[in-house]
C-alpha cells in the first residue's frame, strides 16, 4: 500500500505538468507523463526508496490492452459512476469537445487519477474532481494499469456526453479615479468565477449622480475577457457624488440567465481631490515584465514616523513603500528614505507647496526611476500621499 501511495502521489503531481493544458493530446500527454514519471522513478529507485520497474506501463509493444471501463454514466447535476476492469491501477476523467471521438484528439480538461478500489465500482463529482467551463462536453474516463506492470497498456475510452449549464455571477468591479487627470477607470474583478463559467458579451457600469439623476454615465466593457476587462471614462463630474452599480449580459446559450443580478459597487463615490481605487486595479508603469510599479496613494501616512507610503501588487506580489523619517533636506519640509522591498532604495520628498518628489535608485531588474505628486496634511499628525502616474520617468 506504501508503494501504491507512493506512486499515484507522482501520478498526481506529474499529471498537473504535463496532462492539464487546454488542447493537449491525450496521446502526447500520455507518453510525455510516463517518460517524465519513468526520469523521476528512476532517481528514487537509484536512492533505494522503492523496486525499480521493468520498464513504463505500455512500453512493450506486446503488452495488452486493458479494456475500457463499464457502465459509465453521467447526469444533469454533474455525477458519474463506472465500473473498473481487470489489472487497472487508476483511472483518469477527460473533458473533450464533443467532436473529439478519437482517442489521439485533444481534451480540455482532467482529473486526478482515481485509484482502484476493492468494490471495482466508482462515482463522485466532476466538481470534485476539476473546474470546468459551462458548455457541451464529451466525457472519457480511460483505465491505466500500474507503473510497474510492463505487461499491459492503457486502456480505450468509455464516453457520455455531458451539458454543463447554470447562473453567471453577478459581476464584481475594481475602480480608479484618478484626480490629475479626471479619469475614472472600472474593471471586472472576478474573471476567475468566469473562467468556469462563461464570460459575458458584456459588462455595464452606470454611475449616477445622487443630486442630480440626469447626469448618469454608463461604462461598457465589451467582450470581456482575461485580456479584455476594463474602461474609462472622463465624462464623470468632478465634486459630484455617484452610485454605482454594474451588471453583465451574456448570449452564451449555455448561461440559464442573460441579464445577470446587479451589483451594487457604491452607494456614493465623492470625486474629490484625492484618488480613490480599489485594491487589486491592475495597472502597469512600463517597467519591463511588470515587475515593478508605484503605488496609487497612501492614506493617514504617519509624518513624523514615517512607515508606509502606499502599496502595489506586481509580479513580485504585494510590496509595501516603508519610509524611515531622515533630516530635512534643503527646500523639503519632510525627507524619508524609502525602501521598496529588497530591491529598490530611494528618497522621498514632501514639499511646502504641497507636492513631493519619490526617487528610486533601483536595484537588480528595477530601473532607477522618479515619480512625482501631491500631499495634503490631513491635520491629526497624518498626510494622504497621492502619486501622479504621469510625471513617472523611469531612465
Amino acid at each position: 500500500m506504501k508503494k501504491r501511495k507512493l506512486l499515484l502521489g507522482l501520478l498526481a503531481g506529474l499529471l498537473c505538468v504535463s496532462c492539464t493544458a487546454c488542447g493537449s493530446s491525450l496521446a502526447e500527454n500520455t507518453e510525455t507523463y510516463f517518460s517524465t514519471t519513468s526520469a523521476i522513478l528512476k532517481t528514487l529507485f537509484a536512492s533505494g526508496q522503492t523496486d525499480k520497474p521493468a520498464a513504463t506501463p505500455g512500453a512493450d509493444s506486446d503488452a495488452v490492452q486493458l479494456d475500457a471501463p463499464t457502465d459509465f454514466t453521467v447526469s444533469e447535476d454533474g455525477s458519474y459512476s463506472f465500473t473498473g476492469v481487470d489489472n487497472a491501477e487508476y483511472y483518469l476523467i477527460y473533458f473533450c469537445a464533443p467532436d473529439a471521438t478519437s482517442d489521439d484528439d485533444t481534451f480540455i480538461y482532467t482529473s486526478d487519477p482515481i485509484e482502484a478500489n476493492d468494490s471495482n465500482t466508482y462515482s463522485g463529482l466532476f466538481s470534485d474532481a476539476f473546474q470546468y467551463a459551462f458548455g457541451d462536453y464529451l466525457v472519457k474516463v480511460y483505465a491505466f494499469p500500474d507503473l510497474t506492470d510492463n505487461t499491459h497498456r492503457m486502456s480505450t475510452a468509455a464516453t457520455a456526453e455531458y451539458v454543463y449549464t447554470g447562473d453567471q455571477s453577478a459581476p464584481e468591479i475594481n475602480y480608479y479615479w484618478n484626480t490629475f487627470d479626471g479619469t475614472m477607470g472600472v474593471q471586472v474583478a472576478n474573471l476567475d468565477a468566469y473562467l468556469y463559467e462563461a464570460y459575458p458579451d458584456k459588462v455595464d457600469v452606470t454611475f449616477t449622480n445622487t443630486a442630480d439623476s440626469s447626469d448618469t454615465v454608463t461604462l461598457t466593457i465589451d467582450g470581456v475577457s482575461a485580456d479584455n476587462f476594463g474602461t474609462e471614462t472622463d465624462a464623470l463630474t468632478r465634486g459630484a457624488t455617484y452610485s454605482v452599480t454594474a451588471v453583465a449580459t451574456s448570449t452564451n446559450s449555455y448561461v440559464l440567465n442573460p441579464t445577470s443580478d446587479t451589483t451594487t459597487v457604491s452607494d456614493g463615490l465623492t470625486l474629490g481631490d484625492n484618488h480613490l481605487f480599489v485594491d487589486g486595479y491592475s495597472y502597469t508603469d512600463g517597467f519591463a515584465n511588470n515587475i515593478f510599479n508605484w503605488p496609487i496613494m497612501a492614506e493617514n501616512f504617519d509624518l513624523a514616523n514615517g512607515g508606509e507610503a502606499g502599496h502595489v501588487t506586481s509580479l513580485r506580489g504585494a510590496t509595501p513603500f516603508m519610509t524611515t523619517p531622515t533630516a530635512a533636506s534643503a527646500g523639503s519640509s519632510y525627507t524619508y528614505t524609502l525602501q521598496a522591498g529588497s530591491f529598490a532604495a530611494g528618497t522621498l520628498e514632501l514639499y511646502p507647496d504641497g507636492t513631493f518628489l519619490a526617487n528610486e535608485t533601483g536595484g537588480g531588474p528595477v530601473n532607477a526611476s522618479h515619480i512625482g505628486g501631491t500631499w495634503t496634511d490631513n491635520g491629526d499628525g497624518t498626510a494622504t500621499l497621492n502619486y501622479d502616474h504621469s510625471t513617472l520617468v523611469i531612465e
